[in-house]
């Protein structure tokens, strides 16, 4: 068979293009250090390629909700400690007020305590990118705001959390609401006549109405049990199979005069702590820590009759106590032991939110760890499938060039010259 020149010149010309194309393709790879630069180069390996990009990015999107949400919370755990500050410094105010012989002295002290109040508000109604951080979950207005004639301090957001989406199916609460951290305070006002003369061991009991901030009321049973001539226990128990809320604390002991009958002593042991339950995450609302009070409980002679007790329970928040605090000294009356009581459990609570904010901060640093973890895994099995050899590279890349320039060189030999040749 013979082979013609044009034929010759057309299958070196098509080996010459499919060299420089390899050539091309190398370079490439070379610069972009990549080992698939199509589709069509491994599919297979393409769609490996594009899930774990698509795990990359959702990772960085977690990765992005972690650094947010500790901001946010770091921001909350500042404020939250400031205002425990703040909250020390009343109690140091009032306690120079109860010492104090000097009345005129009391009205300098409520304009410190006014001063004190002013500042928390502010410090609740603290915004952090542009968001009410203790609004729950209404960020764009102002969560605590003055209302009414007297003027109180209404708590204008809600309860619930805020998650961010840290994990595939994971979400991390970012938030502390005002309600939990301000106003989830109050107290049990005790009142009824106890019998004198009633054996030790004696108890009675009454149902209590408890509401949580959501609205919700909860029964709670209150029994005095007598143990000595003039002093009886308290405690508190939810009813037989109530499943609306848990209850811890809640113990005391009130001694009574022994002539008028009038309360002498009251001992709190910790708070009383109603914990609402629900079924949905984030629309519950926080834990209500009430201490007693029985300025109008009594104990005397009931004529043989039974003993009566009944509890009325009262939500106080810190900022309306301030604010009553503030108008009582102004007025010549001196805070009680009961004022400076519930101002310790609001310290108490505004100290335990702070440590729950600093629990999700805790929780998302140990989902960034993870989440850092699985993107340095997803990378390198992205470039064990994607990046290329360099050297290896390199090296074909040489072969290539070495290869296309000795075809050049035989083919100087092998092609006819043309006229333009002879005649030169």
């Amino acid at each position: 068979m013979r082979i013609t020149d044009t034929s010759i010149i057309s299958n070196f010309l098509s080996s010459i293009n499919r060299s420089k194309g390899r050539i091309n393709r190398l370079n490439t790879q070379l610069a972009e250090q990549k080992r698939i630069l199509r589709v069509s180069d491994n599919p297979s390996a393409s769609n490996t390629l594009l899930r774990l990009n698509a795990d990359l990015e959702r990772v960085e999107t977690f990765k992005n909700n972690v650094v947010e949400g500790k901001s946010f919370l770091k921001m909350t755990a500042e404020s939250l400690g400031k205002v425990s500050d703040l909250l020390g410094d009343v109690k140091s105010v009032l306690t120079g007020a109860v010492s104090t012989g000097d009345p005129s002295l009391l009205g300098k002290l409520a304009d410190q305590v006014d001063q004190f109040l002013t500042l928390g508000v502010e410090i609740a109604n603290t915004q952090f990118d542009n968001k009410y951080i203790f609004g729950g979950t209404r960020t764009t207005t102002p969560p605590f705001v003055r209302t009414g004639t007297p003027a109180q301090i209404t708590y204008q957001g809600d309860a619930r959390a805020i998650q961010y989406q840290v994990g595939e199916g994971v979400s991390q609460v970012v938030n502390v609401s005002g309600m939990a951290a301000f106003n989830s305070t109050g107290e049990v006002s005790l009142a009824g006549m106890l019998d004198r003369n009633a054996a030790v061991n004696t108890t009675v009991t009454n149902t209590l109405q408890v509401t949580d901030g959501t609205g919700v009321v909860h029964d709670v049973v209150l029994t005095m049990q007598k143990v000595d001539a003039n002093s009886w226990s308290i405690s508190a128990a939810l009813p037989a199979g109530a499943t609306d809320a848990t209850l811890s604390g809640g113990t005391a002991t009130i001694t009574f005069d022994a002539v008028t009958g009038q309360m002498k002593d009251l001992v709190r042991g910790t708070p009383l702590v109603l914990t609402p339950s629900g079924a949905t995450p984030g629309t519950t609302a926080p834990p209500l820590n009430m201490i007693y009070k029985g300025g109008a409980i009594t104990e005397g002679d009931t004529g043989g009759g039974p003993s009566t007790m009944s509890g009325s329970h009262q939500t106080i928040s810190v900022f309306n106590k301030l604010m009553e605090l503030r108008d009582n000294l102004r007025s010549g009356v001196k805070p009680s032991a009961d004022d400076m009581a519930l101002l310790t459990m609001m310290q108490d609570v505004v100290m335990r939110e702070e440590a729950r904010a600093g629990s999700y901060a805790t929780n998302l640093s140990n989902a960034n760890d993870y989440l850092t973890a699985q993107n340095e895994h997803l990378l390198d099995l992205r470039s064990a499938i994607q990046d290329v050899d360099l050297a290896e590279v390199a090296m074909k890349l040489k072969q290539e060039q070495l290869m296309l320039d000795a075809a050049l060189s035989a083919a100087a030999d092998i092609i006819p010259k043309s006229l333009l040749n002879f005649l030169t």
